[in-house]
């Protein structure tokens, strides 16, 4: 009866103390996180707001050590570091106006809590529209550019590693486009620029089959040809 007494109360100990252990271990270290806002697309020549939220476990950082964006136009090497205003409640921005039509990529450098997070977004500025134009055509060479050829990309989001179908609908003067020459350009960053060959699967509808082997945001031309026009017309996706 006495050893069982001692022994009770020395179970419970072993039993609290694994329990405190397991508990330890279940807790995650605290991290910087950066949650960058910006618009998927942004008009021409108008002032943007570009901005970023940033926590520290799970708690709004109000006194980060330095906060900057990092903005470049692809095909570019010309970089501009931004150094942005702190807004309060975790929120730190800049603002900017975007000259050029085009895709661009923007980085927030984040520094706070002794750490670095810096996340990365691909943003479209301005529309075919803001091409140069003539009336409603313009010549480049043997090129011809017409502003009344419309593309809408169904799908904009995919799953990495899986089969991934790119399909667009081109309409000119408000009807399907047949019989088109139609290419996607796809390319994620700076990296190597991916030509894809569409088939037409109806009157101005054009559909590819490729995979993405990565995770992000990607920039996808489409180019559109026939005797007559030269077009294209960049758009964003997203795999997850």
């Amino acid at each position: 009866m006495k050893k069982l007494s001692l022994f009770l109360p020395l179970m419970l100990i072993l039993l609290l103390f694994a329990a405190c252990s397991q508990q330890k271990q279940e807790e995650k270290p605290a991290m910087l996180e950066v949650q960058l806002q910006t618009p998927d697309h942004i008009e021409l020549n108008k002032e943007t707001t570009l901005s970023c939220i940033v926590t520290y476990g799970g708690e709004k950082v109000n006194d980060a050590d330095e906060v900057k964006f990092e903005v470049w136009k692809h095909g570019s090497e010309k970089r501009e570091m931004l150094t942005a205003k702190n807004d309060g409640d975790g929120k730190y921005s800049v603002k900017k106006t975007f000259t050029e039509p085009g895709t661009y990529s923007v980085i927030s450098h984040v520094t706070a809590r002794n750490m670095h997070n810096m996340p990365k977004k691909d943003i479209v500025v301005g529309t075919p529209s803001d091409q140069p134009q003539n009336h409603a055509e313009e010549h480049h060479g043997d090129e011809h550019h017409h502003a009344d050829v419309m593309m809408m990309l169904h799908e904009k989001q995919f799953s990495v590693n899986k089969e991934a179908h790119l399909t667009v609908h081109i309409t000119h003067d408000g009807k399907p486009l047949a019989g088109a020459t139609v290419r996607f350009e796809v390319w994620k960053d700076n990296g190597k620029h991916l030509f894809i060959e569409a088939s037409e699967k109806q009157a101005g509808q054009y559909e590819a089959a490729t995979s993405f082997q990565e995770k992000g945001t990607y920039s996808v031309k489409i180019h559109v040809e026939t005797e007559q026009l030269h077009e294209h017309q960049v758009e964003q996706i997203t795999v997850q």
